[in-house]
């Protein structure tokens, strides 16, 4: 029996059932994709708090962009040097003290709040630190998700990510909203702490060696990021990918990040509506995220973004139309569910292809040129206060679907995941 076939019935012999949960059998990544978890879900109930704060101190659309325009700055300009970092560090590590850092930024927001001393540009900074290292754990942990997990279980691993991220997008909003509503934003900035101590306890039982890179001796900075450059340029259909994958990315995030904004003014609803409606969301990322994991083949990759795409532009429109919370939800939750098959089929794709020791190099270069672009929120928001909210998501919908087909045609049809590509 070949190494391909016995990968193929490795596969396919498990129940259908269990697909879904495959990765979680190692022991190592079942801790580390808990500590992921629970990160997200404090991270969760922190945006739906910083959502909120931010309507209650400016009303403003465009400081609302301004601010989630901070965090992706800051994720994008500081891509590079943490995906540096994280090819001359232990991965673990560095995903550990990234969590000490978050708890330390909840903290002082919290108290800001509570002895009534926040401030805007507060947030802005808190929102930048958390960008910045929201930076390093991308490459750092879809790097480490590769030695954790055989080869064959990559798009399932990959895909746990996706959904371990999106899980406490439906509770982390409802718990935020019951907090702020209850016992106010602080009681909700405390909660983050408190799960990023948790996590942080997480991540110190997977094992060291984990996050070990195997490299040869480390050269300047500038030299890893040439290195780097010029593997993207000798792979430039990575490149395309990415710029692909960028379209809903940039114009589909924006709407989601004025969510605060369009559920008071269009819906006349309150932070419990808001922390509904950001779940159903996180509900369609979940199930699309957990449909990759059972069904999906890294030789449908390219099907699997065009899908994403066409389903997030699609779901724009709608929700630029919506009149009603019930309609909102079920647009945000097709949403999610395409969103995240786009994610999941693109992370599998870089995961793959890249080789162990520019992981993180790499990573952090294609997330430059992501992170930078949602500050279009900033954007967005500016517009958002001149035409509408709705208008805006109308116009960003519709270059979406268009976007969708030409997409296939240019790069999508031709993507490439497997070793006969390097």
């Amino acid at each position: 029996m070949t190494e391909s076939t016995e990968k193929t019935t490795g596969q396919t012999s498990r129940p259908w059932l269990a697909r879904p949960l495959a990765s979680l059998s190692y022991p190592h990544f079942r801790l580390f994709w808990l500590s992921n978890l629970v990160v997200a879900m404090g991270l969760m109930v922190q945006f739906t708090a910083r959502g909120w704060l931010i309507v209650d101190l400016t009303k403003s659309a465009f400081l609302l962009g301004v601010v989630d325009a901070a965090w992706a700055l800051a994720a994008g300009l500081g891509s590079i040097p943490m995906g540096v970092v994280a090819d001359r560090v232990n991965r673990r590590n560095l995903l550990a003290a990234g969590n000490v850092v978050i708890l330390a930024s909840a903290l002082v927001i919290g108290v800001l709040v509570a002895t009534g001393l926040i401030a805007i540009w507060c947030i802005i900074v808190a929102a930048a630190l958390e960008g910045l290292l929201f930076a390093g754990r991308i490459p750092a942990g879809q790097a480490m998700t590769a030695r954790l997990v055989p080869e064959e279980q990559l798009m399932n691993a990959v895909s746990l990510n996706s959904a371990g991220h999106s899980l406490p997008s439906i509770a982390g909003p409802a718990v935020g909203g019951v907090l702020v509503a209850g016992l106010g934003i602080a009681a909700a900035y405390f909660t983050t702490a408190g799960a990023l101590v948790v996590a942080l306890l997480l991540m110190l039982t997977v094992a060291a060696s984990f996050g070990h890179i195997e490299r040869g001796p480390a050269k300047s900075v500038l030299s890893d990021v040439r290195e780097s450059w010029a593997y993207l340029r000798a792979h430039s259909d990575l490149m395309r990918l990415t710029l692909v994958m960028m379209i809903p990315f940039v114009l589909g995030q924006s709407y989601v990040l004025l969510l605060p904004l369009f559920v008071e003014r269009e819906l006349h609803a309150g932070p419990q509506v808001f922390g509904a409606l950001s779940a159903c969301l996180g509900a369609g990322s979940v199930v699309g995220a957990t449909a990759v994991a059972t069904f999906g083949k890294q030789r449908q990759i390219g099907f699997l973004m065009f899908l994403g795409i066409a389903g997030s532009g699609i779901a724009t429109i709608v929700y630029a139309l919506s009149q009603s919370p019930a309609l909102t939800g079920a647009v945000l939750l097709c949403a999610g569910m395409a969103q995240a098959t786009l994610f999941a089929a693109y992370e599998t794709l870089l995961v793959v292809r890249l080789p162990d020791a520019m992981r993180g190099r790499v990573l952090g270069l294609l997330f430059t040129i992501i992170g930078v672009f949602p500050a279009s929120a900033m954007v967005a928001g500016a517009v958002a206060d001149i035409i509408g909210l709705r208008p805006m998501a109308l116009i960003e919908g519709v270059i979406i679907v268009a976007m969708a087909s030409f997409a296939w045609r240019v790069t999508l049809r031709h993507a490439v995941t497997t070793s006969d590509a390097l």
